[in-house]
């Protein structure tokens, strides 16, 4: 018996991995954030996972100790969603939000007992940030003004409750994910998340900033005396861009602004000392605008007094993009986008270079640190493995790996690795991609080039499911990050300001080239797709070549002229096209970059993908491609999505998505 157990065990073993199947999407996880305990023996991280009957994302809070002994507990309810895992300093509490039957968003589960139910704190009405002494909880609430309107006559609010229309005196109307707006000049309409503190225990909280814009952030310094915050002055003015300033307010609500020149500040931190603060900082949008730059702003870490003072720029021998930092003793950690991965960075807050902390061929995300213990957690992935949990030192050894979501969804799948690539553009610049090929098809392979979003984006070593999807099904895909991509220096970010469809359609196409030469792809089988700004550049080439049987385009522009007044964000068009429609300059210089000028070159069968309810990319923009197309008698196919915007796509619509532009590749590459 003994021996015929063993023998089945062996064939199992023997047994020939599997291709991915479309229905694999449903049940590949990951993990988003982690919130290690300050005394770094515990990790709470959150859990992603779809559920497919209810066509929902679903998130779940789960802890592992942070060597990895045993295994992870689940910590909060599977009815609800839970994110944003937040430990107080002395750690006998563990914040969190999550949406529960209309009681409020932000509960906590005591950490110091075992077991238990998550509880509300009384008084606390926003994601909680604990003061380092453990008195106080401080928190952002949306703040209505205290003089209420005048109350409409009853004909009034007759009239109002039969009209169905919106009507509309402001500038800003539109947001995707959110639709039409509220009037954001009026603090009744819209009312600000100004800043409470509430006593830790819970009571009556007390408002501590009256500026009727915005608290976007706050940050309490060591002593917890004060906070650090983050406000634009200039919010309600529907003309000016993001301009946030850097303030200080005490217990007692006295507040002090220490900058206004109009740059960006967010993400402050505190220096251990109290006396400075370290934060993110760049050239505010109007600057550019007014000066008609041929770039964008750097954005650098700075120092500066917390009593005001000069700032010292802390990165500006490094030419890469900081993320929100974090203090840990003498040194200011932060992650960054660096090629194609992501990774942990640290700098001397007195002095001295840059120094990377984390290596290899992987995107890390999800940063928490323990001071105490000298520890931190962060998620990490790589082309064949969706994000896990992992626990390190700080100085990036010591790795532990904390979940193992996907070990038994993916032990049995045959997944194709990504092979990281360079090679020149016609111009001689470096350019990185990777490729991914099929295992179980016949060569010469048919190719896809897939375009990431943006511009100001980059793929990554990330796993990534569409391509495992297209690889199993027997297509080579190529995917690159063009000028304009982030990772690459400021030179080559900026690249593609004031000629969308120049240099990155050039870097593109010569990867296009390095896979013919590098690889057994058939020149005759070749497919362009993207999403957003790929989506645009999917149309550009298109319109550029026809050296592509097939396309597939994604909420795509093709139209400037059309889109600055259309989408939610006018800002992209005066700023890396130096201007407006009716600027002569501007509308010629948008209209010969605009794909659908130049549509009857157009040669390839196309198809559409849109949300009908996008507001980045509205969905007019597919439909005057897709009228083009069709005038022009291409073959060409529009599939609407009703309710989607640009992102956050329901897992059916996305499952869908997948099926039928597999379907068009195998029509016309097959």
């Amino acid at each position: 018996m003994y021996r015929m157990a063993a023998f089945v065990l062996l064939l199992a073993s023997l047994a020939p991995a599997r291709s991915l199947q479309l229905e694999d999407y449903y049940r590949i996880e990951s993990v988003s954030a982690t919130a290690i305990s300050p005394d770094g023996h515990s990790v709470v991280w959150v859990r992603n996972s779809i559920s497919e009957a209810e066509n929902q994302r679903h998130t779940e809070l789960w802890m592992s100790p942070s060597d990895g002994s045993t295994p992870a507990v689940r910590l909060t309810n599977p009815e609800f969603n839970a994110t944003a895992p937040r430990w107080s300093p002395d750690g006998k509490l563990l914040a969190f939000q999550s949406a529960r039957k209309g009681e409020g968003d932000t509960w906590f589960l005591r950490m110091d007992q075992a077991g238990g139910e998550a509880f509300r704190i009384p008084g606390v009405g926003g994601a909680p940030i604990f003061s380092p002494d453990n008195r106080w909880i401080a928190f952002r609430k949306k703040t209505p003004p205290k003089l209420k309107p005048s109350e409409p006559s009853p004909f009034e609010k007759e009239l109002e409750q039969r009209f169905k229309g919106r009507v509309y005196d402001w500038m800003n109307i539109r947001l995707d994910g959110r639709g039409y707006l509220p009037d954001p000049r009026d603090p009744a309409a819209t009312p600000p998340l100004e800043l409470y503190m509430v006593a830790r225990a819970g009571g009556t909280p007390r408002q501590l900033t009256d500026l009727a814009v915005d608290v976007r952030s706050a940050a309490w310094r060591p002593d917890s005396r004060a906070l650090a915050l983050i406000a634009d002055s200039h919010q309600r003015d529907e003309y000016s861009y993001e301009r946030a300033d850097l303030w200080v307010i005490d217990l007692e609500g006295k507040i002090q602004r220490l900058t206004d020149d109009g740059y960006e500040h967010d993400s402050p931190v505190w220096m251990p000392d109290g006396q400075s603060l370290v934060f993110r900082r760049q050239q505010g949008l109007n600057q550019i605008i007014q000066a008609r730059q041929n770039h964008g702003a750097a954005v650098d870490l700075y120092r500066m007094p917390a009593a005001g003072g000069p700032l010292t720029n802390l990165t500006a021998d490094w030419d890469l993009i900081p993320e929100s930092p974090v203090c840990q003793g003498q040194f200011v950690y932060f992650s960054a986008d660096i090629g194609g991965d992501i990774h942990l960075f640290r700098k001397a807050a007195a002095g001295g270079g840059v120094e990377q902390i984390t290596k290899g061929e992987r995107l890390l995300g999800g940063f928490s640190f323990s001071e105490a213990a000298g520890r931190m957690a962060y998620t990490a992935a790589d082309a064949q493995h969706p994000a896990e949990a992992f626990a390190a030192r700080v100085d990036g050894s010591d790795e532990t790996k904390l979940s193992a979501l996907n070990a038994s969804s993916l032990k049995d799948l045959e997944l194709s690795p990504a092979t990281r690539i360079r090679f020149p553009s016609a111009d001689g610049a470096e350019v990185e991609g990777w490729m991914v090929l099929p295992r179980a098809a016949q060569t010469p392979y048919p190719l896809i080039l897939s375009i990431h979003g943006g511009p100001h984006g980059s793929f990554s070593s990330a796993f990534s499911f569409e391509f495992q999807w297209l690889a199993a099904n027997g297509f080579a895909v190529i995917y690159i990050n063009p000028r304009g991509s982030t990772g690459y220096g400021e030179k080559f970010l900026w690249a593609t300001w004031g000629g969308w469809g120049k240099l990155d359609y050039q870097d593109v196409m010569a990867g296009v080239d390095y896979a013919l030469s590098h690889y057994p792809i058939d020149r005759k089988r070749l497919g362009v797709s993207g999403y957003s700004y790929g989506g645009f550049l999917t149309n550009w080439i298109i319109t550029q070549t026809n050296r592509f049987s097939a396309a597939v385009t994604g909420a795509g522009i093709s139209n400037w002229l059309s889109d600055y007044g259309t989408a939610d964000i006018p800002r992209t068009k005066e700023s890396e096209f130096y201007g407006t429609p009716w600027d002569q300059e501007s509308s010629e210089r948008m209209r010969a970059l605009s794909p659908i000028t130049h549509a009857a070159n157009i040669k390839t069968p196309t198809l559409f993908i849109h949300g009908e309810a996008d507001r980045r990319v509205p969905i007019e923009e597919a439909e005057q491609m897709y009228t083009a197309l069709k005038k022009l008698r291409v073959p060409a196919k529009f599939i609407r999505y009703p309710g989607n915007f640009h992102v956050g796509w329901p897992p059916w619509d996305m499952v869908h998505r997948y099926y039928y532009e597999l379907e068009w590749w195998q029509k016309y590459l097959q």
